[in-house]
């Protein structure tokens, strides 16, 4: 990588437990592998003690919204922040995050870099973001496509995954803590429980319901992530499993080693960069998102699944619980075959995904940023 080492300061909401946060610690740790220096700004959470560990230095910071002195005062903050670790340029995420760094940076003439992970920015503060930003970065295809409709330029650069962070192993303990048996099928479903993910945890639990009433008895369903759909979600697990008479669904919460959640699973539910993990882990993917829902990822379709983002940015239907079961039966049927695929999927995310071929793309728009290229 050509260039001197660069200074660059990474903003979040939060350091909570989330694919976004998953994403940026990877991101900076393919960053230090190579000699740059990666500061975080963010509000504490459960993946504080990795960014440290990873060798970032970690500001802790309040970005709630606030009165207009308030929000001064974060302001200056965020420039003393800037100018202590000699940034050269500021890489958002989120907002409000990304509104109050990117603001800060550009009064002090530093470039910004942003990331969109999503369709479910407010639109005043996207536009806002996109305004601010020198370069604009989107995970997938079909966000590319979005953002122009805003009249921005964008470059898609794809989720990177550290596959020396997954891998597949045992996942007996975890079920063994959980009380799952040996013989049980696991499903995994991962997700920040809001907006359409929530939707779609919600009828996958009902989908599980009428799967044991049908007799598939030795399926399990463990649900990670919060949000502020976690209670509801968490009294209809209680309901289901008090009309079935039997517990099987296990309500976790947020969880930062999530390899070990896809390791203890013989399939997981999910999108985005949830699957990509699972795939690194070897594990079989139902691919259900924000879109709704794309099917299994299979050999023959993971082109379709990355363009659609695995369900999260395109779809081929409508969430169902009908759906749903039926095709969770037909993956059980053919389990075995879904399991052999397993290993192509690995190769798949290490030829296509691998953090290092995502971190030269970040690198150039780096150094495009800041005029070095």
């Amino acid at each position: 990588m050509a260039g001197s080492p660069l200074s660059v300061l990474m903003a979040l909401d939060s350091m909570d437990a989330g694919g976004t946060e998953t994403h940026v610690l990877s991101l900076a740790k393919a960053l230090i592998k190579i000699g740059q220096r990666v500061s975080i700004i963010a509000a504490d959470g459960p993946m504080r003690f990795r960014f440290e560990d990873a060798g970032c230095h970690v500001y802790l910071f309040e970005f709630q919204p606030a009165g207009a002195s308030v929000q001064t005062e974060r302001i200056v903050r965020l420039q003393e922040i800037m100018r202590s670790e000699k940034v050269d340029c500021v890489h958002v995420h989120q907002t409000p995050s990304g509104l109050f760094t990117a603001k800060a940076a550009n009064l002090l003439g530093v470039p910004s870099i942003f990331t969109v992970h999503g369709t479910y920015y407010p639109q005043t503060a996207l536009k806002s973001l996109l305004v601010y930003s020198e370069s604009v970065i989107c995970v997938s295809a079909p966000l590319q496509s979005y953002i122009t409709r805003f009249g921005f330029p964008s470059i898609v650069v794809p989720n990177g995954i550290d596959l020396a962070e997954f891998y597949p192993s045992s996942g007996a303990k975890l079920r063994s803590d959980l009380g799952i048996s040996e013989d049980a099928i696991v499903l995994t479903y991962a997700s920040r429980l809001a907006w359409g993910k929530a939707t779609a945890c919600d009828v996958l639990l009902r989908a599980m319901k009428d799967l044991y009433r049908y007799g598939w008895d030795k399926l399990e369903l463990i649900v990670v992530g919060d949000g502020p759909k976690y209670n509801a979600i968490s009294e209809l697990a209680e309901f289901i499993q008090a009309e079935s008479r039997r517990r099987f669904i296990h309500m976790v919460g947020k969880q930062s080693q999530m390899r070990e959640y896809y390791n203890a699973s013989d399939i997981v539910v999910g999108t985005g960069r949830v699957a990509l993990e699972a795939m690194a882990c070897e594990k079989p993917v139902l691919a259900i998102g924000n879109h709704g829902y794309f099917g299994w990822v299979e050999p023959s379709n993971y082109e379709q699944a990355w363009l659609n983002y695995f369900g999260d940015h395109g779809s081929f239907a409508a969430y169902s619980r009908y759906l749903f079961a039926s095709e969770i039966a037909d993956g059980c049927r053919r389990l075995e075959g879904l399991r052999a695929n397993g290993i192509e999927g690995r190769r798949w995310v290490e030829r296509e995904f691998h953090i290092d071929h995502s971190i030269d793309q970040i690198m150039s728009v780096y150094r495009s940023a800041i005029g070095e290229i």
